[in-house]
């Protein structure tokens, strides 16, 4: 079996109902995608990372999680509360108001692990655990450090 790499652009709904059926119906245990978007910089960025997904679980606060939080928009995105069947989640570049909910029949899948530079980055290892906590207790100066992130980004 070859693990050739395939690289296509494709309508995102259809995307994510491919993937929920490669879970379903296919039985994959997961499933790696180039991330697209700005939204959980500084830890994913668009085009440079992937994200290894594997199929729903229940979500802990913490956990990044795929999910359709309105009809046919979709997120990855951090879990920052949990309320009975109702997930809140914030994309970790997001001002801290920017949230979405949903219910867990609308998650596609949860992280496992990412890839960056072509190496798989743990999110049970004690560096991504200390960068994500870090980053949690940052928020009230979040948006001057992702002003400095983009803006080294642009110079560099």
């Amino acid at each position: 079996m070859s693990n050739k790499v395939i690289q296509k652009k494709v309508d995102n709904h259809l995307f994510m109902q491919e993937i929920t059926r490669m879970f379903r119906k296919e039985g994959k245990k997961s499933v790696t995608f180039v991330v697209r978007g700005f939204s959980m910089r500084p830890f994913l960025d668009d085009g440079r990372d992937k994200v290894i997904l594997v199929p729903p679980r229940v979500p802990e606060i913490g956990d990044v999680v795929l999910a359709e939080v309105a009809e046919k928009r979709y997120a990855l995105h951090r879990v920052i509360k949990i309320d009975n069947n109702i997930y809140t989640m914030r994309g970790d570049g997001n001002p801290l108001t920017m949230t979405e909910e949903f219910t867990f029949d609308k998650i596609i899948g949860i992280a496992d692990g990412f890839v960056r530079k072509g190496r798989r980055v743990e999110i049970t290892g004690r560096k991504w655990r200390w960068y994500s906590a870090t980053w949690e207790a940052l928020k009230p100066m979040r948006r001057i450090l992702l002003a400095i992130y983009r803006r080294k980004k642009k110079f560099f």
